[in-house]
């Protein structure tokens, strides 16, 4: 009888500890840029962006990576001579493969509506949107652009 006592409060506690453990909540696995593509396509944009505005006569810069393929738009000072904007193109070019040798192909637009569009892709990856949903976009910005000098 003494024994049957023993198991029977040994077996209570037992499925006391495991209805326990089941209740704790679910822990997800933080969100890792370096296992999550998209966060690292973010990044290696972000990073690139920083990186063409370095480039005296940059305003501002807009990335958006695909694959090998980095698609900029860069809003360009006031005043600057289509020579000079020639120039400032082939440096960012240069730079951002300097930057990122996974980056192959540098696309660069000056036009406000295309640097427009780029931001808009580029702030909607950024929000999480799949950059499958601008490929349509994407595709006729880059067909539009002609790649940067090496």
């Amino acid at each position: 009888m003494k024994g049957s006592r023993m198991f029977l409060l040994t077996l209570c506690l037992l499925m006391a500890v495991i209805m326990a453990a089941g209740c704790t909540a679910a822990r997800k696995p933080e969100a890792d840029a370096n296992r999550n593509p998209v966060a690292q396509e973010n990044r290696q944009a972000g990073n690139l962006a920083r990186e063409a505005t370095r480039v005296e006569g940059v305003k501002s810069a807009y990335v958006v990576v695909s694959g090998n393929m980095a698609v900029v738009g860069l809003n360009i000072n006031r005043g600057v001579e289509s020579t000079e904007t020639n120039r400032i193109k082939t440096e960012v070019g240069q730079r951002l493969r300097n930057a990122d040798r996974q980056i192959s192909d540098v696309r660069i637009s000056t036009d406000a509506d295309t640097v427009t569009r780029i931001r808009k892709i580029s702030e909607g990856v950024n929000q999480g949107r799949p950059l499958s949903e601008f490929t349509k976009q994407l595709n006729e910005i880059v067909r539009r652009t002609a790649p940067t000098k090496e």
